[in-house]
C-alpha cells in the first residue's frame, strides 16, 4: 500500500517532488485521516467518515458507544488486523475528543494520536 505523504493536511513535496508513504506509516496516516474525516464530508462518497455531528458530539451519547464506533473505523482501515491500545477522552463541555492507540497491521505495530474539536469537518 502506498499512500502520497501528508503533514497536516497538506501534501509533501521534497526535492520538488511529491513523496509517498508505504507500508505501516501509510496505515497509520490512513488511521488519523479516516479518523479525521467527518461523516458526509467528502463529496466522493457521502457515506464515508464517522458520524461525529450526528451522534458522538451529542452530550447524551454513552463514552462506550462513541468508544465501539470509533474502535470499528479503525478496525475497517485497510491492513489493520487488530487493536493493541485505544484511549479515548472526550470533553462533555467542549466537545473535544483525542484517540491516541496502537494497532496491530499487516505489516507491524503501528501508533496514533488523533485530536479533533466539533468545530473542525
Amino acid at each position: 500500500m502506498a499512500d502520497i505523504k501528508m503533514q497536516g493536511g497538506d501534501m509533501v513535496i521534497e526535492d520538488g517532488e511529491i513523496s509517498f508513504v508505504t507500508h505501516q506509516p501509510a496505515i497509520g496516516q490512513h488511521i488519523e485521516m479516516r479518523l479525521r474525516t467527518f461523516l458526509g464530508e467528502t463529496v466522493y462518497d457521502q457515506s464515508a467518515g464517522v458520524p461525529y455531528i450526528q451522534v458522538i458530539f451529542l452530550k447524551q451519547t454513552p463514552l462506550d458507544s462513541v468508544q465501539f464506533i470509533l474502535e470499528q473505523n479503525v478496525l475497517s482501515t485497510p491492513g489493520v488486523t487488530g487493536i493493541e491500545e485505544f484511549d479515548l477522552t472526550l470533553d462533555p463541555l467542549t466537545r473535544g475528543l483525542s484517540v491516541v492507540g496502537s494497532v496491530t497491521t499487516i505489516d507491524g505495530d503501528v501508533d496514533f494520536d488523533v485530536s479533533l474539536t466539533q468545530t473542525q469537518g
